[in-house]
């Protein structure tokens, strides 16, 4: 930088004019830059905010983009001013280190182990990159307990990623999940039908396929070696072929999202394999995966591979109730005779145990299921289809496994016909931090449920006047919500759910997921809480009431109902007593995918250095790309203001203007945007400019309807202290503007305390040239009164050919190829628009105040426009 720095010197003393077009260029590049830093930024922050559910890969290439930007950014600055910033790299280096812990880094190993056997595979938290979420809660149960749990294996991550490599498939898949956007449903089910098509058409790679060979037939002769009953079911095993992703059964469970396939032939098995791979990709993960904020490589795909269990009963064990009905107290058991995928898809109801922590021998309740299952099975009446002492081990394994894990636990069981229960998976559930320290008995009867039990009455009852609908339902995500009842038969009816709907539905598959970020609430004919969905539903706090049977065909198509899901109550209307007790309960919580963007947004798009008079506006203090962004251009307009040596040689010395109007202006001529004899005054004044551009604008300015000297000396700055830190004069460079002027062109940077105007010109007599630039953001007003403010100036800005765009804070406005004299008056409207902007985001009354004041602005130069 040394040798940058004595080149920079001789320019600046031997040869002016070459160091001043030198630094406009570079100049240029910084403001160019800045631009598309600013737009990336404000790109973000609305993904962030709104949201915008898009695929975490859009929000990765984004953000490199964004810290790409910066960094050429700060690069402009520096070689304005070699060894004039030297903390400005590390800055940026910082920046970019954490911003990068939090997007996380892809490892991509397809390489072996393809296959792992679970009793010999680790069992180490660590393990989950290979084996999954699943695979490797159960490598620990059977590592740390003596809890029976089948012979297993896993397909490993590693394998995922080289049946990928092998496929070509990896690039073709991250380029369509930059296009996911859950607004454009008809999109994300075409994209995911593409992959899903592309991985089931590929072959396995020989190096892979040996390996996997080689373990099924270990695990075919571990499955024939089983006691009768226990899964030997005949001379050739049939497996379970289930997913095991990276990020399963973990902060997010996806209940139900993935594939499985059972009953699995060896002859089948590779076909099997690639429908789970595939089913990665179905529009209900990936509308799950979107909501959580993680990425492709964050969820890759291992398969868990067990022996097919002819089993006897099946079921869920809650190891503490999320609903929280016992008050902490209680275990909960749910059980159907048969497979357990009846339960978990929603599509049978189960006999249910309410079993004591304290004492897994004593139920505090028992349940037999109505018989209302479809198809339906061998009557039981009062019969349940778990023994006792069966319940009983269950529990005990419960309690377990939530100390192993530390966490509350779902866990998967079945039992065979010769009365061998087994787990086949554990994984955390999410339960009200209220109940983690409750360990209370509480007195219900061993009979069945006691129908005066208060424990989810704490929703107050409506006026007597208000009757209920349907009042027999059973909570499965507790929450209040009103909307229009929308019928649903199927899942092809999804797409037509309207937001913010009551959805009815037969049942409750795991599918739903694609309509929890629109609809209100769900009520279910049939379904359960052990349910995929209904674990999804909590997680996203969804109000979901399962169990009316037949009783909801009285819920007509677009009938306004309020359903309290504490309850399991539907009534008319909207009661605002509940909306009113929901209100007062804790704020909903963001969507996980705004905690995800939570973190990142904080350190693009925080502005920490505010003030550029402050000791801490330093590379140091730089928390985030914005406060990168505005150091650098803060300091980019410097140095375009030092060009000229302390003696004020050079014919193009930046000068202040001197103007009836309230702006502390600096002007840099880049060739004929200034009279004559110009470089010999120590103060220009209007008369000495020449530059057409700027004359519009200044025209506008100055406009007799533009009251300047009231308006800006009597700023509020106790509100602009709260902020700033200190009362500013109109001398500061805070409030400082800048000129830099040819003789058809103007760059001009308008400050007016907390906002700024960047207006970049060319107006000359070719109108296909001709252009206008303009953004406009900041103040420091009311969000709603900033946001009257930029819907005033659209309104004008429209009204005379501009294109514009508002996002945030940030207005961008463009016109081009109009002749030299409609651009200027255009110019004159610009100004005009500035002059009258100055604390209107403090000053405005009404949103209907900012359209009356743009009807104005139109008005009078409308005619302006008529008269010329």
């Amino acid at each position: 930088m040394a040798l940058a720095s004595i080149k920079r010197w001789a320019e600046r003393v031997f040869t002016p004019d070459e160091a001043i077009r030198r630094q406009f260029s570079l100049f240029q590049e910084l403001l160019h830059e800045d631009k598309l830093c600013l737009k990336n930024i404000t790109r973000l922050e609305e993904i962030g905010r709104k949201p915008i559910l898009v695929d975490w890969s859009r929000v990765e290439l984004l953000t490199r983009h964004l810290l790409d930007r910066m960094d050429r950014l700060a690069d402009r600055l520096q070689h304005m001013a070699p060894e004039g910033y030297p903390g400005l790299a590390p800055a940026c280096g910082q920046v970019r280190e954490e911003i990068e812990a939090l997007l996380g880094q892809e490892h991509w190993r397809p390489e072996r182990p393809y296959v792992l056997h679970l009793e010999k595979g680790p069992a180490t938290e660590s393990a989950r990159e290979i084996m999954g979420g699943k695979a490797q809660g159960l490598a620990q149960i059977i590592a740390r307990t003596d809890i029976p749990v089948p012979p297993a294996m896993v397909l490993t991550t590693n394998a995922y990623q080289r049946f990928l490599e092998a496929n070509g498939l990896r690039k073709m898949i991250c380029k369509k999940l930059l296009t996911l956007d859950l607004r454009r449903p008809e999109r994300l089910e075409r994209i995911a039908a593409q992959i899903r098509e592309a991985i089931q058409q590929g072959d396995v790679p020989e190096d892979m396929a040996e390996d996997v060979e080689a373990a099924l037939d270990r695990l075919s002769s571990l499955t024939q070696a089983l006691p009768e009953g226990n899964g030997k079911v005949s001379s050739e095993p049939l497996f379970a072929v289930r997913s095991s992703a990276l990020a399963e059964d973990g902060d997010a469970s996806f209940a139900g999202q993935y594939t499985t396939r059972l009953n699995v032939s060896r002859q089948d098995f590779w076909a099997a394999y690639k429908d789970v791979l595939a089913g990665k990709f179905s529009t209900k993960t990936l509308t799950y995966r979107l909501h959580y904020g993680l990425s492709d490589a964050q969820t890759a795909m291992a398969a868990l591979v067990l022996p097919m269990i002819q089993a006897k009963t099946s079921g869920v064990v809650y190891s503490r109730d999320p609903l929280d009905l016992c008050k902490g107290a209680c275990l909960v058991i749910s059980a159907v005779a048969g497979a357990g995928s009846r339960l978990v898809d929603g599509s049978a109801v189960p006999d249910t145990f309410l079993v004591s922590r304290k004492n897994p021998a004593h139920f505090l309740a028992k349940q037999a299921a109505p018989e209302q299952n479809n198809p339906p099975l061998p009557s039981l009446g009062e019969q349940l289809c778990l023994d006792d002492a069966s319940a009983t081990s269950l529990a005990r394994w419960g309690l377990e496994l939530e100390e192993i894990f530390e966490r509350p636990q779902d866990i998967e069981w079945t039992q065979d016909h010769s009365g061998g229960l087994m787990v086949l998976q554990s994984r955390p559930i999410h339960v009200p931090d209220s109940t983690r320290d409750a360990d209370l008995e509480v007195p219900v009867s061993t009979d069945g449920p006691d129908d005066g039990d208060d424990t989810n009455h704490s929703t107050p009852q409506p006026s007597e006047h208000v009757g209920s609908i349907l009042d027999v339902g059973t909570p499965a995500s507790t929450g209040i919500a009103v909307g229009p009842i929308h019928r649903i038969t199927s899942q092809t009816n999804l797409d037509t759910v309207p937001q913010g709907a009551v959805v009815v539905a037969p049942g409750i598959p795991p599918s739903l997921v694609q309509i929890i970020h629109k609809a209100a609430g769900v009520i279910a004919e049939q379904g359960g809480k052990a349910s995929h969905f209904a674990s999804v539903a909590r997680e996203f706090g969804l109000p979901v009431i399962v169990g009316f049977g037949s009783g909801a065909a009285a819920l007509e198509q677009d009938r306004l109902v309020t359903i309290d899901a504490h309850r399991g109550v539907v009534y008319d209307g909207e009661i605002q007593e509940l909306l009113q007790w929901q209100k007062k309960q804790l704020a909903k919580p963001v969507t996980p995918f705004q905690r995800q963007m939570a973190p990142l947004l904080q350190r693009i798009a925080s502005l920490n250095l505010t003030d550029p008079e402050a000791d801490t506006f330093t590379p140091k203090h730089c928390r985030s790309v914005h406060d990168v962004v505005r150091f650098v251009h803060e300091h980019g307009t410097r140095e375009m203001f030092s060009l000229m040596d302390t003696k004020g040689r050079g014919m193009r010395r930046a000068k202040p203007l001197e103007s009836e109007i309230p702006i502390v202006m600096h002007v840099l001529d880049l060739g004929q945007g200034l009279c004559a004899g110009a470089e010999n005054e120590r103060a220009l004044t209007l008369e000495h400019v020449r530059s057409g551009p700027m004359l519009a604008v200044w025209s506008g300015l100055t406009d007799k309807d533009v009251a300047w000297s009231e308006g800006l000396l009597h700023l509020d700055w106790e509100r602009f202290d709260q902020v700033s830190g200190g009362i500013f004069s109109l001398k500061s460079s805070l409030l400082s503007s800048y000129a830099l002027l040819g003789r058809h062109y103007a760059h001009l940077l308008l400050r007016f305390g907390y906002h700024f105007a960047v207006l970049d010109t060319l107006a000359g007599e070719r109108a296909e040239e001709n252009y206008i630039q303009f953004r406009f953001k900041g103040g420091g007003g009311a969000d709603e009164k900033k946001n009257w403010r930029l819907e005033m100036i659209q309104g004008v800005l429209q009204a005379f050919d501009f294109q514009v765009r508002i996002r945030e804070d940030l207005l961008e406005a463009k016109c081009a190829r109009l002749d030299r004299q409609r651009t200027e008056l255009r110019l004159n409207v610009l100004g005009y628009l500035l002059g009258r902007t100055p604390l209107l985001d403090m000053a405005l009354e009404s949103r209907d105040h900012a359209l009356r004041l743009a009807e104005e602005m139109r008005t009078k130069w409308n005619q302006a426009e008529e008269r010329s």
